[in-house]
């Protein structure tokens, strides 16, 4: 047992850091009883493979241990309060890195069998030992909330589940029910919905929905008679939740699919129930600015000057929506989803100003945009595909000019390395577009990997959208089966290696609070290229970092435990970016300001502990491309 004076300087050292910080206080005594000190010098093997099953899980009290793979390659970095080899002392296996010491390193042995009780007796440890990274990244989202709230005044959290927003159960009726009785019973109800259910071995299930604004386009004005059934006039295909989904969740769906109203089930012993609806007053009842007032007020901008007004907006609602606990991929999608309804308002009144015919040509979005992972700083990456014969290049260059213009006056910044539809090389008719593909996949050449790398990741967002799925119809299958093309591709993206070098690692573990890096370059780039390549590989057609990755796992081309570390890792990089974008935002950081580089000390001691883990996983990331194209 430590001596009282030591063992209050154990106790301070680990509640600085996760578990510990979030057990039992008796819980961590116990462990302080249980330890003993071990001192290793400068290069010393802490573990090795060969040494078999470990007997003590490692915690640095002082200095820092490397695991290093066979290949010498370090896989894994502990600095103080890390622990280690969780997964061999659960397993009960050898450890499969080597584990030395770098510098004088002290370290605190928990022996096994007190390691099992911990695990037996402290949810918070048990946690963390089986989820790692999800476990503090659960830690990271709740600081996080916490300083936004004391920011943003929000009584109602955009993480809460749907099963607790729901204030009574939904007004139902059957296909069969007449009219009346269905809007009798909502009335009776003060509700603006009644959902049209049906039950069969399986429980209940939402065939379709009649609310309030149904009422004068499909019943007054059709002179529909009250007593004839609720089918004859519901909407059918009713997109529905689960109880466990959050009020984010329902926000996208709204969103995405211009709806008011979201049934919520819940499976009990796999029988399904219909147990409420959430409306979107009532979701975003305590919101000073709502999603549905933001989306019209864009919908009905009459100017470029309204359209810049609805940006602002959004980047406030993001801030807010942080405050609230949104989910990184939550957050960028609703971002990108937001963004993109500001570009289409801004194309239809250019189209109106030069009189073009929006079945003529496709605006196509490139890099982030294009994967629908924007955050409130991104320039424009965009360009135009054109019918041939039916609308010429230098007609679709004014719009494109306008537009480039427009979206710059409403906070999208004109792309430096003008990758943009304004540029003639990338608004071009269907067949230059299909030529420009080809070249890139069949040269190889260093700019055609650079544009490969913006480019297949293209969407269509205004105009006849059946021009790129076209041109989309033909890259796939020809990038999938050039097999020197993706490995020059993964050669590129290989030389972009995460975390920016041995200083970042370095600060990150020494916890020292001066120097910078680029979350967009060395932390989510690694994700998107070899997601992007992976894809490309497998003919995928999605564009989306992580519906990639998650993609390929269900497939089985990427084993599903690594999938799971990498798509949270990801996202938290994303963020990070968020959080820093909105921090320069109030600073009014000058524009020449990367609003992708974060400091150190703007990050806490658990946001470090993250990140030097997210930049483990992208090494592992890019370690696998590596296995999967190799030289």
């Amino acid at each position: 047992m430590a001596a009282p004076t030591i063992a209050t300087g154990l106790k301070q050292l680990l509640t600085a850091h996760a578990p510990f910080s979030e057990m039992d206080p008796t819980d961590v005594d116990a462990v302080i009883d249980a330890v003993d000190i071990a001192y290793f010098g400068p290069g010393e093997i802490v573990l090795a493979p060969e040494s078999g099953a470990p007997t003590h899980c490692m915690i640095v009290k002082q200095g820092r241990v490397q695991g290093a793979a066979r290949d010498n390659t370090i896989a894994y970095e502990a600095g103080v309060g890390d622990c280690f080899p969780m997964g061999a002392l659960l397993a009960e296996r050898p450890v499969t890195l080597t584990y030395r010491s770098v510098g004088d390193t002290f370290c605190m042995r928990l022996p096994r069998e007190r390691f099992v009780e911990l695990v037996q007796r402290s949810a918070p440890f048990r946690d963390f030992s089986t989820r790692r990274l999800g476990a503090m990244l659960d830690l990271s989202r709740q600081q996080l909330q916490q300083t936004y709230a004391a920011e943003a005044s929000a009584e109602q959290t955009m993480a809460m589940p749907l099963g607790e927003l729901l204030r009574g159960p939904a007004v139902i009726c059957s296909p069969e029910t007449p009219l009346r009785e269905a809007f009798r019973r909502m009335e009776a109800a003060h509700v603006g919905s009644v959902l049209v259910v049906q039950t069969d071995g399986t429980g209940e299930s939402v065939t379709g929905i009649l609310t309030r604004t149904d009422l004068i386009g499909r019943v007054i004005l059709p002179e529909v008679p009250l007593s004839a059934a609720v089918r004859d006039v519901m909407t059918t295909n009713v997109l529905t939740l689960d109880a466990d989904a959050t009020a984010a969740d329902a926000t996208l769906l709204m969103a995405e699919h211009s709806i008011r109203h979201v049934p919520v089930m819940r499976r009990d012993d796999g029988i399904a129930r219909v147990v409420g609806v959430v409306s979107e007053r009532e979701l975003f009842a305590l919101q000073r600015l709502t999603l549905r007032q933001l989306t019209e007020a864009i919908q009905r901008a009459p100017s470029v000057e309204a359209v810049a007004t609805a940006a602002a907006d959004v980047r406030r609602l993001s801030h807010n929506l942080v405050a609230q606990g949104v989910a990184a991929s939550q957050l960028t999608r609703l971002i990108g989803h937001l963004n993109d309804q500001l570009t289409v308002r801004l194309l239809t009144l250019g189209a109106e100003r030069f009189a073009a015919d929006a079945r003529e040509f496709c605006w196509l979005s490139f890099g982030s945009e294009g994967r629908g992972e924007q955050t409130i700083a991104t320039d424009q990456d965009n360009g135009i595909v054109f019918r041939a014969g039916r609308v010429t290049q230098a007609r679709m260059l004014e719009l494109a000019a306008w537009a480039n213009q427009a979206l710059a006056v409403s906070g999208f910044p004109l792309c430096k390395g003008n990758i943009m539809a304004s540029n003639p090389a990338l608004c071009l008719d269907e067949a230059g577009w299909h030529e420009r593909f080809a070249g890139w996949i069949d040269r190889g050449d260093p700019q055609g990997l650079l544009n490969a790398s913006i480019f297949f990741d293209f969407r269509p967002l205004f105009g006849d959208s059946t021009l790129a799925q076209a041109l989309r119809a033909d890259v796939v299958p020809r990038a999938e089966h050039n097999a020197r093309f993706l490995k020059q591709m993964a050669d590129n993206a290989l030389r972009n290696r995460p975390g920016g070098g041995r200083g970042i690692i370095d600060a990150l573990l020494g916890e020292a609070d001066k120097g910078r890096v680029d979350l967009k370059m060395h932390g989510t780039v690694p994700f998107v290229d070899a997601a992007r390549i992976w894809a490309l590989a497998a003919g995928l057609h999605e564009t989306n970092t992580s519906e990639r990755l998650q993609r390929l796992g269900a497939l089985g081309r990427l084993p599903s435990v690594d999938v799971q570390a990498w798509v949270p890792s990801f996202e938290y990089f994303q963020l990070l970016r968020l959080r820093g974008q909105h921090r320069r935002a109030e600073s009014e950081a000058s524009a020449g300001d990367n609003p992708n580089e974060i400091e150190f000390a703007e990050l806490s001691t658990l946001d470090r502990r993250i990140v030097n883990e997210a930049f483990r996983q992208a090494r592992k990331i890019q370690q696998r491309l590596e296995l999967d194209f190799p030289g």
